[in-house]
Parts: C-alpha cells; sequence; structure tokens
C-alpha cells in the first residue's frame, strides 16, 4: 500500500488491451513483493503485523497464480478450504488489490458493460469485472454466505458462472437462534462432500481439528493483547487494519499467523501522551489516501481498534470441528440486529477505552449504512463522539480527499475538547 503500487499499477495498464501480458507482468510482479514480504519484512514492526501483512497479499498471489484457489466472502468457513490444501481469497480482496494499484476503474468499467448495476457496491462490481474479464485463472470453487451482504448471492454466483466452476452458498439465517445450528451444520456436511469430489481425496476431519486449534490459540492470543490496551496499542496503519480484516476472516486458521500471534502482548507499543484514541467502524478505503496521514502509528490519532479485526471470534471447539464452525457462522455479531452489531461495537469501544467513533460508510453498503443512526445513538449515550464518513472504498477517483479530511479533522478537533 505505497506509492510503489501505484507506478506498478500504472506500468500495469500499459497492457490492459493485452491480457496475456497483463497478467505476466502481475504475476511477477506480486511475486517479487511476496517474495519481499515473506523473507525481508519491515525492520522494526510487530511481527504479527508483518505477518498478517504478508499473508493479505499472498493469498491474491495465489489467485492470480492460480493455485488451488477458492474465492470467498468474508464469512465463509476457510478453514474447510485450509484443511483439505485449497487456497482462500476474499474476492473483496481481489478488487481492494486492484484498488491498491489504481487499477480497480477498469475492472469496474467491464462490469458496467456487461450491464451490472452502479448501485451495486464497488467491491463486487471490480470482482465481477475480473471474472468477467478473465483477468486471473479460474478458481476451483466458489463459495460464500448469506452473512452481512444481500449482495453476496448474485456476485459469487455469476462469479461462478463466469468462470464454470461449482458455487456455494450458506444460508445463515439472521437472529443468531440456537435452533439454526444444525441446519447450518447440514450445510457444512455437504460443503465437505462437494470438498472431495474437488478434490478427489476423503476430507480430514483431524486436519479441521488441528486448523481449529490454531484459530483458537489466535483469538486467545488476541483477547489477551485486547486485556493490556490501557496504555498501550498495537501500532497500525489504517491500511493494515484493512489486512487484518482479510487475513483474520479468511486465514484464521493459519497456523503461521497463529504463531506470529505469541507474544504478541510483547510488541504493544506506549500510547503517546494525549494521543486521541479512535475506533473504527466497518471498512477503511483501501486506496492511499488522505485519512492514511492523519492516522499514523506514534502520531497522535490512533485507530487502535477496528469492528472487523474482532467480529470473527468465537471459541472454536477442535473435539467437535463442524458443529464448532457452524456455532462460530451462527452467532457472529454481524448475523444479528443492529442491537446486537451495538452491543458488541459498544465492548470494544469500552475494551479499548477509545476517545471517539468513526464509521466509514462505503457506498452501496446498505447493511452497515442502515445502522449507524441506532450507532450513533447509543456512542451519543456513552458520550463518546461519534461520525460517519461516507465514501468509496475501492474507487479511489470517488474519494473526495479535501472533504473527507476536513470532516475528519473537525470530529478529532470536537474529542479532543471533550476528553
Amino acid at each position: 500500500m505505497s506509492r510503489k503500487s501505484v507506478k506498478f499499477g500504472s506500468f500495469l495498464r500499459n497492457y490492459i488491451d493485452d491480457t496475456e501480458k497483463f497478467k505476466k507482468w502481475l504475476q511477477l510482479g506480486m511475486g517479487f513483493e511476496n517474495l519481499r514480504r515473506r523473507h525481508f519484512p519491515d525492520r522494526g514492526r510487530p511481527r504479527f503485523v508483518n505477518t498478517v501483512n504478508h499473508l493479505a497479499l499472498e493469498e491474491v498471489y495465489f489467485a492470480i497464480k492460480g493455485i488451488s484457489t477458492v474465492w470467498v466472502n468474508l464469512m465463509a468457513p476457510s478453514e474447510l478450504l485450509l484443511s483439505a490444501g485449497l487456497n482462500p481469497v476474499s474476492a473483496e480482496g481481489i478488487s481492494g488489490a486492484l484498488s491498491s494499484m489504481h487499477l480497480e476503474d477498469m475492472a469496474i468499467a467491464y462490469s458496467s458493460q456487461a450491464g451490472i448495476s452502479d448501485s451495486l457496491c464497488t467491491f463486487h462490481r471490480a470482482s465481477l469485472g475480473v471474472s468477467m474479464r478473465k483477468l486471473l485463472p479460474p478458481p476451483k470453487l466458489v463459495m460464500t454466505t448469506s452473512i452481512l451482504c444481500d449482495g453476496n448471492l448474485p456476485t459469487f454466483k455469476r462469479i461462478a458462472k463466469e468462470y464454470d466452476v461449482p458455487f456455494i452458498l450458506i444460508d445463515v439465517p439472521r437472529g443468531r437462534k440456537s435452533e439454526a445450528v444444525g441446519y447450518v451444520l447440514s450445510q457444512l456436511k455437504e460443503v465437505v462432500g462437494t470438498i472431495e469430489e474437488i478434490t478427489g481425496a476423503p476430507f480430514k476431519m483431524d486436519e479441521l481439528s488441528l486448523r481449529l486449534s490454531y484459530e483458537r490459540e489466535l483469538m486467545e492470543n488476541l483477547e489477551e493483547s485486547k486485556a493490556r490496551t490501557e496504555d498501550s496499542y498495537l501500532p497500525q496503519h489504517l491500511y493494515e487494519h484493512m489486512n487484518s480484516l482479510y487475513v483474520l476472516h479468511t486465514l484464521a486458521g493459519d497456523g503461521r499467523i497463529a504463531a506470529a500471534s505469541r507474544g504478541i502482548h510483547e510488541r504493544l507499543e506506549a500510547i503517546p501522551e494525549n494521543a486521541r484514541k479512535i475506533l473504527w467502524l466497518h471498512i477503511p478505503p483501501y486506496y492511499d489516501n488522505e485519512l492514511f496521514n492523519l492516522f499514523v502509528p506514534g502520531s497522535k490519532n490512533l485507530v487502535v481498534a477496528s469492528e472487523l479485526m474482532w467480529d470473527w471470534m468465537y471459541p472454536v471447539d477442535p473435539q467437535r470441528p463442524l458443529e464448532s464452525l457452524a456455532e462460530k457462522l451462527v452467532y457472529n455479531p454481524l448475523c444479528g440486529s443492529v442491537v446486537d452489531r451495538g452491543n458488541f461495537c459498544l465492548d470494544l469501544a469500552r475494551s479499548f477505552r477509545v476517545d471517539g467513533v468513526i464509521h466509514f460508510s462505503h457506498w452501496g453498503c446498505r447493511q452497515s449504512a442502515g445502522g449507524v443512526s441506532y450507532l450513533k445513538s447509543i456512542f451519543e449515550e456513552e458520550r463518546i463522539p461519534f461520525i460517519e464518513l461516507t465514501g468509496d472504498c475501492v474507487d479511489h477517483s470517488s474519494q473526495g480527499a479535501g472533504q473527507l479530511r476536513t470532516r475528519t479533522e473537525a470530529f478529532l478537533e470536537i474529542v479532543e475538547k471533550r476528553r
């Protein structure tokens, strides 16, 4: 996420009409960056942050290379895929990678020319454009859930159709009710059968148990770090919060991220004196923008927590792997009402002792934006300043950077006065 990404995207744009050369250079460039992040991580940064940044890019690189990839949405049970040697990649993450290189416009334009409505969010429009134009090799499978986004079903079904690969929808009833667990469990058993057909090998339930043990360790380590954040924080740039939400949703069962989380509390840094601690709700923009310059580790404005870095956590039980995964899906706070989401966000605000809350409403994401009024009201009751910023997380040409910065700086002044 840097000027290097934009420069590389500018180079790739020269081959926009030559798909094969475009794919060749994209593979080479992403492969080089993948090796750099793996073997030469940024010195002085916490191991956990470096690992997240590497894995966020690696899963997109695997999709670019076509290495046993499965396109998923954030809430899909990717642990099943990892257990079978398949590599999950967030379709939204693919859109984000294009956005970081300022190349999302070509994919969005292609989907629009194909008749995709402009009212659909740009995460989905960009990923649809990629699949329609065949910029990436076909995945083995496309899998999504009904959690959070109504656009998941038509978008992911169309992606599967474009690539002519199997499509799986896991229907998770809203309401976070225990009676839904059995229904979801039956669907997960069907997913296992589909995975066996695709891989041609029996599904190893003991491997799934191992993946869940990694995930449980990761969750416990992160919870321990959260308990120590009264005067300290995990230093992350705003775009690294975005990387975290992708990796922690799709690769929570990867042993590398569990290993990197060991001792994470020892790499927390002291919060600078008079720093304003912010909780970020929903998603930050993925492309380089003015907000990145406002929230920098070590500065007086710190994003100490983000909603989608913590929502996925559930105490999965390796002794009951499928049942536990079904429970994780059903009881996700974003699978409930706006009250459930509000309670979850309030808990985060209290745990991290934040001074203010920023909700970035991504254009086209009705599910998130629809709850803003309620969220604002409950934070006002807690006397925690709250602001809604609106913009596009993918389309860099629509950002209105100056306005975003002006509104955010004014909000931060309010935060300072209320402390």
